[in-house]
């Protein structure tokens, strides 16, 4: 069984579903994925990406969507809209600063049974899931661990239900630091921190006369200490021609990701606009695989992130079987 990582789609159904495509991902139960938050806003199918998502998380056991802060806000909308209690500010923060505009507009057209099942869903996303693979304990969450074991207060729960949502993680940071209860947890794999963040941070302290943005490379999966960051920016998809040059250098660099667990293996497509076409499964009839149609794989030259050594060391593979096991999107 193949396990895969996908997080922070943003609304890009088009490459989703390509993404899909491109790791051969089986719908007959032999793989198994990990949606780890972020479905909508930003991009311009923000509904029918979550609405897909839904579908697979409905139809599909092996399909483990979890909570992002998106969904968060969707939902404290949608719920104060069902109360009539409109919280204005909070609204405002996720239509505009938080370009959730469209997946507001989507969902006030929808039918009352249909918002009342959506709501169901969003506020049933857990924030967090335990993965036990290739000798190895790691633990998924949109932005921070979130741990189930631990008997929270009510105050502590919403504090750690809010880190598991917002929290950005510095460079080197220790996800785990601050956990006390008897499971030993090796890798976390998150979200929410586009990885470009954290690759001009790194190139910032080791040249500290470094400016952002002058080296434009395609955002790629983040290896930190005890985290990898998967969330290589599709958010910016559709920002690629945006006046503003912060976006449109976020659109040049923008990817998204898929990380095999069980192998490292790191696959990533770009926007629709440069992908060769690729047969995908449709929305109401899934096949048990999608042939990738022989999209040219290449190999990722750069160096092995600790994560992967120390994967590598439990198994006990050499080096250089990493070495092959990038998969890009030639465009």
């Amino acid at each position: 069984m193949a396990v895969y990582a996908i997080s922070d789609l943003h609304g890009a159904l088009d490459e989703f579903r390509h993404l899909l495509a491109r790791i051969e991902f089986r719908y007959n139960g032999a793989d198994e994925l990990y949606l780890v938050g972020d479905y909508g806003d930003w991009g311009k199918k923000s509904l029918e990406t979550i609405e897909f998502v839904r579908h697979l998380d409905s139809v599909y056991p092996f399909v483990h969507c979890l909570m992002g802060n998106h969904e968060e806000m969707f939902l404290t909308a949608a719920e104060h809209d069902e109360a009539g209690t409109i919280d204005r500010e909070s609204l405002d923060n996720w239509l505009y600063y938080n370009r959730g505009l469209d997946t507001w507009n989507g969902y006030l057209s929808l039918p009352k049974e249909q918002k009342a099942s959506l709501r169901r869903w969003l506020k049933g996303l857990p924030l967090s899931a335990s993965v036990s693979i290739g000798g190895m304990n790691l633990m998924l969450a949109h932005a921070y661990p979130y741990y189930y074991d631990m008997n929270y207060t009510e105050r502590e729960k919403e504090h750690h239900r809010h880190e598991a949502l917002w929290r950005r993680l510095n460079l080197q940071e220790n996800p785990f630091a601050d956990y006390t209860g008897t499971k030993r947890y090796d890798y976390f794999i998150c979200g929410h921190t586009i990885t470009s963040y954290y690759e001009d941070a790194q190139r910032k302290e080791k040249n500290p006369s470094f400016v952002t943005g002058m080296q434009l490379s395609r955002c790629r999966i983040f290896h930190g200490g005890m985290f990898l960051d998967i969330d290589c920016g599709a958010k910016c998809f559709d920002y690629v021609n945006d006046e503003n040059p912060a976006l449109h250098l976020a659109g040049q660099r923008a990817q998204l990701a898929a990380l095999k667990l069980d192998t490292m293996e790191e696959y990533y497509v770009h926007p629709q606009m440069f992908l060769t076409d690729l047969p995908v499964p449709d929305m109401q009839s899934f096949p048990e695989t999608v042939d990738d149609m022989n999209l040219q794989k290449t190999v990722f030259p750069s160096g092995v992130g600790r994560a992967a050594k120390a994967f590598l060391r439990a198994r006990q593979m050499p080096w250089e079987s990493l070495m092959k096991k990038g998969h890009d999107d030639e465009s």
